[in-house]
């Protein structure tokens, strides 16, 4: 990339900060100085007179319950940081979740996001390449990067980029509409990351790993308790290789959690993090627009996973998030709190994002023909700039009347969501997908950015949960919405729109024994409607938000705490937006209008079952199509697999050594329509994980060496499907570590 494009991009990205308003930059120099104060804390603790740490509380106690890696370092689970369920045990929450602890993802040696939920079913990636980050859907609904992501259950983060997964101490996946309690956002579902919090005594732990591709990397993790303060610090640095050709590059993360006890009252956390992600992104597949009529797809048993169809060095998708979240909790007595919390979330991105579309969608796929692979990568300089803001106040609390307990949520909460992302104006370079030639970097210099979009989403709510004598639960809840969206697109297209819109939640919960529940829900959910992609003839048009409903019954059983059975049949009713082509044309059009139904069953079975044997069993059965619509009604959603399973564990051989473990896992996604014409489907498939680790004494210290092998049949596949876009899956990898823990 030439200094001259560099330039210009950090000149860009400089010019959308000082358009940022007075009052976010006093907030965020109030928030560094707020962290600084509390860096300097550990020295007053050290003068404070030692304080032993809380028991964790009740679930029915309102405080918050501190998840911390001795409790969490299990495979089995029994309590949710999510949403308004905060703090209540899985058992007692009518929606279904899915817990990814600690335990589960060391053992698997989890990196990214992806490598986390797919351990939940329903969860698969779509619309881009999985190198750079991933796009995921939830029950076939497309997560919105800048609404479905949560970082301790309270701060939107986003996701257009590579998450990290070594400061975090669990993965949360609250399934269904939560516009309730978040405000506007998809109806697939809340994905939450938990920071690991600080240790009651002082730990620290080292981890040294690599792969068969010559990635390497290690990451470091301290944490302690003085007095009033405690502290968990994170580090990590890494060499990446994918094994595609070219893709590689590097990521960092230097994160901290941090808590101060000043009265047994007042408990104040503050939660940083820094990440960045810099890799080269190869090419994914996008089909060509070509009518209405059924199109052949390449086969990908005859692609090789480790080219790369970009055939370039240089595009690389380079990116930067920084995320801070100050809590304050006052405890009134054992059955009322105040809560209130500030957060930001701010990411930077550059990216090239190759495009190939093929010259024949006949010759190009077939390999005895002389133009087999023939076609056009294209590539951009997009710059984009993110910033969340996030606030809320909340009174919690509890009256009880005999055997009648009434819990109870009042809050109100504001997210401002700024961002400006500049056109995708790409540059073509013939290319051929199977054997592609290097292309030089022609310096491609960065679109300018357009005007901020702003988005200020505003609300109060209530909750409430009656509770007779712990059998009978019935639940409700109300939200009031004041959203607003500035409409700016591009220079030229400014349409706002305000949305007040009042959504209800209603539901009930029978526990006919202590360890299991009986539950149905009803809710209503609030999304906003993207804007028409640049592809479409109706390019940039901005239309209103549109609204969900959400109905799901289900059963879960729960023998101990470390052991949970959860099934659940849902329907989901939401509107439809969606690129398709006109009758007889090639010419694509966004249409909004119609509705999309989603109807399924899933199931989950996690925690140990015996002993030494840990597992985790999902399936999930999807039937998502279009309705109400003149040009696709009945057809499959894109993107949404028909089933999915998987199958996971770890054994200890304690009758061999207690130290010793295996690992195995298998996966499976079921055919998926490429776009909302269903002009093609890719073929399922099923991919399998085997590995092991050992836990020995040296000098007194525990280590742990670990070994994993993903995709160990080398089964090749499309691993991201949707809008018209396919991308291969990347090559098997061998994943090996050594922990260090002190």
């Amino acid at each position: 990339m030439s200094d001259n494009a560099n330039t210009g991009a950090r000149s860009e990205t400089k010019g959308w900060e000082t358009m940022m308003s007075t009052n976010i930059r006093r907030r965020l120099m109030a928030g560094a100085a707020a962290l600084s104060i509390v860096g300097a804390l550990p020295a007053i603790a050290q003068s404070a007179p030692p304080v032993k740490p809380a028991a964790q509380p009740a679930p029915e106690d309102s405080g918050d319950i501190v998840v911390t890696g001795e409790r969490n370092n299990r495979f089995g689970t029994d309590v949710v940081q999510s949403g308004s369920f905060r703090n209540a045990k899985v058992l007692d929450t009518p929606l279904t979740i899915a817990v990814i602890p600690s335990a589960m993802l060391e053992s698997q040696q989890a990196v990214e996001l992806i490598d986390a939920v797919r351990n939940t079913p329903g969860v698969s990636s779509t619309s881009t390449g999985t190198v750079a980050y991933q796009n995921i859907t939830i029950r076939g609904i497309t997560a919105d990067t800048r609404a479905n992501f949560r970082l301790d259950g309270s701060l939107n983060i986003i996701s257009a980029t590579a998450f990290p997964l070594e400061d975090k101490d669990r993965v949360e996946v609250l399934k269904g509409a939560s516009a309730l309690y978040y405000g506007f956002s998809s109806p697939a579902g809340i994905v939450n990351l938990t920071m690991k919090r600080p240790t009651q005594e002082l730990s620290f732990s080292a981890n040294m790993f690599g792969d068969s591709n010559r990635g390497v990397g290690g990451n470091v993790d301290i944490g302690d308790t003085k007095g009033i303060f405690g502290y968990r610090v994170n580090a990590l640095a890494a060499h990446l290789d994918t094994g595609i050709t070219y893709a590689r590059g590097s990521r960092y993360m230097a994160a901290g959690a941090f808590d101060l006890k000043p009265t047994d009252k007042l408990t104040i956390t503050a939660d940083v993090e820094w990440f960045q992600k810099d890799i080269v992104e190869p090419a994914f597949l996008l089909l060509p627009a070509t009518g209405t009529a059924a199109i052949n797809i390449p086969n990908v048993d005859l692609l090789n996973p480790k080219v790369n169809p970009a055939g370039a060095d240089w595009d690389s998708n380079r990116t930067h998030e920084f995320n801070y979240l100050g809590k304050a909790v006052y405890k009134f007595n054992r059955d009322w709190n105040l809560s209130t919390y500030f957060g930001q979330s701010r990411m930077v991105r550059f990216r090239n994002n190759p495009q190939l579309t093929l010259a024949n969608l006949t010759t190009s796929i077939d390999p005895s023909s002389a133009s087999y692979g023939a076609g056009t990568v294209r590539f951009s300089g997009q710059q984009a700039v993110f910033l969340n803001t996030n606030y809320a106040l909340e009174l919690n609390g509890t009256l009880r009347f005999g055997n009648v307990r009434n819990e109870m949520l009042i809050g109100a909460s504001r997210t401002l969501r700024a961002n400006a992302s500049s056109a995708n104006v790409r540059v073509p370079f013939a290319q051929n997908f199977i054997n592609p030639v290097f292309i030089p970097n022609p310096g491609i210099p960065y679109s300018a950015l357009p005007p901020v979009s702003r988005i200020d989403d505003k609300g109060i709510y209530f909750f409430d949960r009656l509770s007779f004598n712990d059998v009978v639960q019935l639940l409700g809840g109300i939200r009031y919405s004041d959203y607003k969206n500035d409409g700016s697109i591009n220079l030229i297209t400014k349409t706002p729109y305000t949305a007040k819109p009042t959504s209800y939640s209603g539901g009930f919960l029978v526990k006919p024994v202590k360890w299991a529940s009986l539950y149905g829900t009803y809710i209503q959910g609030l999304e906003e409607t993207p804007a028409a992609p640049s592809t479409a003839d109706n390019a940039t048009e901005i239309f209103a938000p549109t609204v969900s409903t959400e109905y799901e019954a289900g059963l879960k059983l729960q023998p101990r705490s470390n052991l949970l059975f959860q099934a659940a049949y849902f329907r989901i009713d939401r509107g439809a937006a969606y690129t398709a082509n006109l009758p007889g044309t090639a010419t694509p059009h966004y249409y909004v209008g119609g509705r999309q139904l989603y109807e399924g069953f899933e199931f989950s079975l996690t925690g140990y079952v015996i002993p030494d044997l840990a597992l985790n069993v999902a399936g999930m059965v999807l039937s998502a199509h279009y309705r109400d619509q003149p040009i696709i009604d009945g057809l499959r959603v894109d993107g949404t697999p028909k089933n999915s399973w998987s199958v996971s564990g770890e054994y200890r051989l304690s009758w061999l050594d207690q130290g010793l473990k295996v690992t195995a896992g298998a996966y499976h996604t079921g055919s998926q329509a490429v776009n909302a014409n269903n002009q093609a489907f890719t073929s399922p498939y099923t991919t399998f994980d085997l590995g092991g680790s050992y836990t020995f004494k040296l000098d007194g210290h525990e280590l742990v060496a670990r070994v994993n092998g993903q995709n160990i049949t080398g089964k090749r596949y499309w691993a991201s499907v949707g809008a018209s876009s396919l991308a291969e899956n990347t090559p098997s990898v061998v994943k090996f570590s050594l922990a260090f823990k002190y």
